[in-house]
């Protein structure tokens, strides 16, 4: 017996083991990065804001004693590296060419969304296991750029197919920079900030010697700007090499803004926000309550506007003196956007609305378990607002819109998990925005009007054709939608009972679990149903559940339990036999 049993279970050992390593190798990041937050941080994260715990699942991802002895390489300021001397590869004239619109990150574009009624006319699924929590850059001629926490960069066409794909060591957190020339700048947790071509191959790669979450911010002169969470600032030349960095001694978690004269603004987890002259020397530190994560923006005049976890939005003068600070709940960590009007917008508890001299505008109650996370407002030219809302902690996620006057234009659940994404505004008045979640998430969305519309595919249906009643079984059905629009499918199990799906993206496998509760043969009928609310044919799937157990008939066995029927009461029950 035991011969026997030896090597079945060595045979499961290696089924089990061998796939998880390699898929393990191949999606997650390496686990010697596992050891930054420290316990104080933890119980700040808990005890202060239990959403952004959320964030330690990529905070997580480096060693506090990860530095490379050449990381002081860029100190050495030299006029040799000035951007003066390359060439301007300045910003691209796009409708969304960065996190939150530009380099100041007013977070507002001159593109339309009035004729945007909020239909889903496609949604991309990434290719690996992780969520979209960053956001989209455009470009001009409408391709879309995005990167994900499965690692890779992503190009679609505008009608949301896939235009080409690049794979980096570790998940991303960062919006592209698109420059003029076409270049596709964004930053990688494993260490490097990546400049692409158009056509998606690698142009050059600089080594940050550190993870970075930093979208990166680019100046008219070309020079790119990118954080990390070591504290350290990097100005990259457009041909790969350093111009300088400045270590401000605490991490940097979110992303710099540009002033109109070259300053750059940066906060930190020290509780400051810092201002540098372009040349990477210290202007001025400006100290809240709390630690500075968010992203600031700079009005035209030159105020400086930034969320704290303190409580408090921020507006300071150009030489770091408060002008006003407006108490937002809890705080924010979201870019303040600025509308044509002067009103600044930013996310927390609530989204609120605060007027150009400090006080409140409105606040719109996103519910007892709505909360804006890192989703950064965008704002387009009729004034509409576009935010991302998760619910709950980890238990789903919308896009909400919002009318200038603070009520709800239309929304819709695009997540089981979050939407921590950032929204982006296309010329055509198409807004994007990323998802994360199983089996409904880890997605881009592109929500826009569309000229015409043809109803999807019959649904194709996988799973059991024979079965046992009271057992659950699971069913795959997939269905093509010639306009890529998203669908759900509408399934009549035979017995009476019925359901509509989770909506998926078109081609995207979707699973649903029924029990038949008889025995009999039936037949499932499914049809799909597009975002415009077309449908396709029927398809069907006979299904039988006579699978019950009946056990052997023995006559001596049964003459046996009836001449002596106190007897025999464990073989009764291995028989099953009843009187």
């Amino acid at each position: 017996m035991n011969k026997v049993i030896a090597p079945v279970v060595i045979f499961i050992l290696l089924f089990c083991l061998i796939p998880v390593q390699a898929t393990t190798s191949i999606l997650s990041p390496s686990h010697e990065r596992l050891r930054f937050i420290s316990p104080e941080e933890r119980y700040f994260y808990r005890k202060a804001y239990p959403y952004e715990f959320n964030a330690l699942n990529y905070q997580e991802c480096f060693s506090q004693n990860q530095t490379s002895p050449d990381m002081l390489e860029c100190n050495a300021r030299s006029s040799a590296s000035s951007p003066s001397s390359i060439g301007s590869n300045g910003p691209m004239n796009s409708s969304w060419l960065t996190k939150s619109y530009n380099a100041q990150r007013i977070g507002r574009t001159p593109s339309s969304t009035a004729n945007n009624t909020g239909i889903e006319k496609w949604r991309f699924k990434v290719l690996g296991a992780g969520g979209v929590e960053s956001g989209a850059a455009i470009a001009d001629n409408g391709t879309i750029y995005f990167g994900s926490e499965d690692f890779h960069i992503y190009s679609l066409y505008p009608n949301g197919t896939l235009k080409w794909v690049y794979s980096t060591g570790d998940p991303i957190f960062s919006v592209p920079a698109l420059a003029a020339d076409g270049t596709i700048y964004i930053a990688s947790c494993d260490h490097y900030l990546y400049a692409l071509h158009p056509d998606g191959s690698l142009k050059w790669r600089f080594n940050l010697h550190y993870l970075s979450f930093s979208s990166p911010m680019l100046a008219d002169n070309g020079t790119i700007y990118v954080g990390t969470p070591q504290g350290n600032l990097f100005a990259v030349n457009p041909n790969g090499s350093c111009q300088w960095s400045y270590n401000l001694s605490s991490g940097i978690y979110g992303d710099a803004a540009l002033g109109t004269d070259g300053t750059i603004y940066v906060g930190t987890w020290d509780n400051y926000l810092n201002a540098l002259n372009p040349n990477g020397t210290l202007k001025w530190r400006f100290p809240t309550g709390n630690h500075v994560k968010g992203v600031p923006s700079v009005g035209p005049d030159g105020t400086i506007y930034f969320g704290s976890w303190d409580g408090f939005l921020y507006a300071l003068y150009p030489n770091g003196t408060m002008r006003w600070r407006c108490q937002v709940g809890s705080g924010s960590e979201t870019t303040p956007a600025l509308a044509e009007d002067g009103t600044i917008y930013v996310g927390g508890d609530d989204l609120y609305a605060v007027y150009p001299n400090g006080t409140m505008r409105w606040e719109l109650s996103l519910g007892s378990n709505g909360h804006i996370f890192q989703s950064c407002p965008a704002v387009a030219a009729e004034g509409t607002i576009y935010v991302g809302v998760d619910i709950g902690e980890d238990t789903g996620g919308e896009i909400i819109v919002v009318n200038p006057n603070g009520t709800i234009r239309w929304q819709k659940t695009i997540s089981d998990t979050k939407v921590d994404s950032s929204a982006a505004i296309a010329s055509d008045g198409t807004v994007y925005i990323g998802s994360t979640g199983m089996p409904v998430g880890n997605a881009l969305h592109a929500f826009g009007a569309t000229e015409s519309n043809t109803p999807p595919n019959p649904p194709t249906i996988e799973g059991n054709s024979k079965g046992k009643t009271g057992t659950e079984y699971y069913y795959k059905f997939t269905s093509i939608d010639p306009d890529d629009n998203p669908v759900k499918i509408y399934i009549d199990w035979g017995d009476g009972t019925n359901c509509w799906s989770y909506e998926g993206a078109s081609g995207e496998q979707i699973w649903v679990a029924h029990t038949w509760a008889e025995q009999g043969t039936y037949i499932i009928k499914a049809k799909a149903r597009d975002t415009f609310g077309a449908e396709s044919n029927w398809t069907t799937l006979q299904v039988t559940m006579p699978l019950v157990y009946e056990p052997p008939h023995f006559r001596f066995f049964e003459w046996l339990f009836d001449r002596f029927p106190q007897a025999f009461p464990l073989l009764r029950y291995l028989w099953k036999y009843k009187q």
